[in-house]
């Protein structure tokens, strides 16, 4: 293609794109909630069945609906018949009509029902939202949650008389206190423009891609694109403004590890009785209500205002806080220094958090630095919003996702670039680094089992190397057996607590909820079925939730990235991994599997972990698995799929001497090959332009659900 045709194709693409965007219709998304009706205590309402009609009125608050959620309960029924949404307007003229199947009911979670197209209501219009069912049985059916406390409109239920749906909602046969317990999604617009603009964008660059082909073609052959310090430029403003519109304490958690972080910053890490400054605690409760409730909005002003409050240590109230020390070090000494400026307890809150991501970044340069072949998987997994929310908060695994990583390049480094054989202080670096980890988190332990990747010639002799991987392998022992008694013998022990209302089982008040001696005596007496009960729960129940918030569930577990951007994310990194290779790096069948048996290995014991410490005995999956687990090792999985077929052959079909190697002669052409793959690697470039321009995307996209998830804007 001449010069000129592809400039003229550049121009009538834009022209094209930006007739199409205008035309077309996007659906405002359904991130961020308008109001929120969830409680922590619920009433359950009657089954959806034939003949009733549920109606929940309510106010709009903005012009346009483009979504709602409700939460049911399907009582462990595997029910499958059909429910029908519908709205009415003030004069009971239908506006909208949708039918979903029980099936797609989430048991006590909220089940999003969103529509193809906005629907206009109108500022403080009323709305009836109705419920029914035309096949539902008794024994095949769901039934709605209602917050008993609070009210947003009437809440009704009304026989279905002669089919006439509007009619006989006006009918108020049986009203209740309170009101669904249900999410809104509304919008001052018909149309979602924060997409369409991005669309804008991303045409023009596509067209000035095909304008400028040449030039930039020849620019990107000249350049080199550095992983580690394409994360530093994107990580650190990233991070930091997670930090700062993320409002107080609202990572999962986050009260305790601050009172963990301010115990160390105190030096308390061994007392028994343990206690904390009360206005921390205050400080806490004050920014509880937005936990899990996606209504809820604070404002900065708020935020603001408690920069004024006292620390008072003096003051001090009983605290529940985890024993682990070794990764709340950055935030520690986060709060340390700004108690040497007196500051308050929101103020050390920031202290922690910004020295908790600049150490966690840190670590992340050296690890994307030093793996000699997956950079950019690295970087991509680094880059994520989840990721990089926990940098920027006083999570303990930011550390350990960080550290983890670097593990994970030290050993890579030591199998593939190190030339030279290993010293004991090569030695003394990797068992420093994997006794780390198990002080963070004990499953990453297993990353310990990376040391059979390094070739045994590296270790000298053969008698050598079966020496040392004997002392690895007795290492490893003693440290699992005397590890978590170690930890328990420096932690702050909790035996003398009374359990709390949530601990105790609601049929025996004396009896604790979760009994972990109970769930390894039920793990032990059939481990097959165990194991088939945590793949069920991986991979059937809780599936889309887990790489939900593997990518990207951002706040207290309540700010939800699209699916389709989450689904993207996770696509390209597996992209990644199939098309970028190098010569230096080859994975085996051997190496594969045991890639594959580690990558396995983590799932059990982090499944077992919430299964024996989350989970209530008979219980049919396993409760509180969130994706972020699995982070730390996430770079395993991903290099199953590596490969140095598709690289080679890509590089090639982008090279400037594409035309020169398919027109040179045999024996020309292995040279011609050669200096393309090494040289130009432009396709790899236009690859990594690809993904930097992605995760800029998805981290803006990110950091704006989670301010008009938090604030009125």
């Amino acid at each position: 293609m001449s010069q000129t045709t592809r400039r003229i194709a550049g121009v009538l693409f834009l022209l094209f794109s930006i007739t199409v965007i205008t035309l077309i219709r996007i659906n405002p998304a359904a991130t961020a909630p308008t109001r929120s009706t969830q409680a922590r205590t619920a009433g359950i309402m009657e089954r959806l069945l034939p003949g009733v009609i549920i109606t929940q009125d309510l106010t709009a608050m903005k012009d346009y609906m483009s979504g709602v959620a409700f939460i049911f309960t399907h009582g462990g029924r595997n029910n499958n018949n059909e429910n029908t949404l519908l709205l009415l307007d003030a004069n009971y003229k239908t506006l909208y009509k949708q039918s979903f199947s029980s099936a797609i009911v989430k048991e006590g979670d909220l089940t999003s029902i969103l529509f193809e197209k906005s629907i206009f209501i109108g500022t403080g219009n009323l709305l009836h939202l109705c419920l029914f069912s035309n096949d539902a049985s008794r024994d095949n059916s769901v039934s709605l949650l209602f917050n008993q406390a609070d009210s947003i409109g009437a809440l009704y239920a009304s026989p279905v008389i002669e089919n006439d749906l509007a009619g006989s909602v006006k009918n108020k046969v049986r009203q209740y206190h309170g009101s669904l317990m249900l999410r809104t999604y509304e919008t001052d617009s018909s149309q979602f423009w924060l997409m369409k603009i991005f669309l804008y964008l991303l045409a023009t660059i596509i067209s000035c891609l095909v304008f400028w082909f040449d030039w930039i073609r020849s620019t990107l052959a000249g350049i080199a694109i550095i992983p580690e310090w394409v994360f530093v430029v994107i990580a650190i403003p990233a991070a930091t403004i997670f930090a700062f519109i993320t409002p107080p304490l609202q990572v999962p958690d986050e009260g305790s590890h601050f009172l963990r972080s301010n115990e160390i910053a105190e030096f308390n890490i061994f007392n028994q009785v343990k206690t904390g400054p009360a206005s921390i605690v205050k400080l806490d409760s004050t920014f509880g209500h937005l936990h899990f409730l996606a209504g809820e909005k604070t404002s900065m002003a708020e935020i603001k205002s408690h920069f004024g409050d006292k620390l008072s240590s003096e003051k001090r109230a009983p605290t529940s806080s985890p024993g682990y020390t070794l990764p709340y070090l950055p935030q520690a000494l986060g709060v340390f220094i700004g108690k040497i400026f007196d500051v308050s307890p929101l103020g050390l809150m920031y202290f922690g958090r910004i020295f908790n991501l600049l150490i966690s970044i840190l670590i992340m340069f050296f690890a994307i630095r030093i793996i000699p072949q997956f950079k950019w998987i690295f970087l991509l997994l680094a880059l994520m919003p989840k990721t990089l929310f926990l940098f920027g908060s006083l999570s303990y695994d930011s550390f350990t996702i960080s550290l983890s990583f670097l593990t994970i390049a030290v050993f890579f480094h030591y199998a593939f670039d190190c030339a030279r054989n290993l010293t004991l202080k090569d030695l003394g670096l990797i068992a420093l680094l994997v006794l780390l980890l198990l002080f963070c988190k004990p499953p990453y332990f297993i990353l310990g089992l990376l040391f059979f990747f390094i070739p045994r010639q590296k270790f000298g002799n053969l008698y050598k190397y079966i020496m040392i991987s004997i002392g690895v392998a007795a290492f490893a022992l003693v440290i699992f057996k005397a590890g978590p008694a170690v930890v328990s013998y420096f932690s702050a022990s909790n035996s003398g607590r009374p359990a709390t209302i949530a601990e105790l089982s609601a049929s025996s008040p004396d009896l604790p909820l979760f009994r972990p001696a109970d769930q390894v005596k039920i793990i032990m007496n059939d481990i097959p079925a165990y194991l088939s009960l945590i793949v069920r729960s991986g991979f059937n129940y809780e599936r889309s939730y887990i790489l939900d918030s593997f990518v990207g569930l951002l706040g207290w577990i309540d700010v939800e990235l699209p699916n389709m951007l989450t689904v993207s994310y996770l696509v390209l990194i597996l992209l990644s991994a199939l098309v970028l290779s190098g010569k230096n790096v080859t994975l085996g069948m051997m190496k594969k599997t045991l890639i594959f048996m580690l990558v396995v290995a983590t799932f059990i014991a982090v499944e077992t972990a919430m299964y024996v410490y989350a989970t209530a005995p008979g219980r049919d999956r396993v409760f509180g698995v969130q994706g972020r687990y699995f982070i730390p090792m996430a770079p395993l999985f991903f290099m199953l799929f590596y490969n140095r077929y598709f690289n080679p052959m890509l590089n090639v079909l982008f090279s400037m001497r594409r035309t020169e190697y398919n027109k040179a002669k045999v024996k020309a052409k292995p040279v011609i090959y050669q200096e393309i793959v090494e040289n130009e690697q432009l396709f790899d470039k236009y690859w990594y332009l690809l993904l930097i321009c992605f995760c800029v995307f998805t981290l803006l996209y990110s950091i704006y659900i989670t301010l008009i998830r938090y604030y009125n804007i």
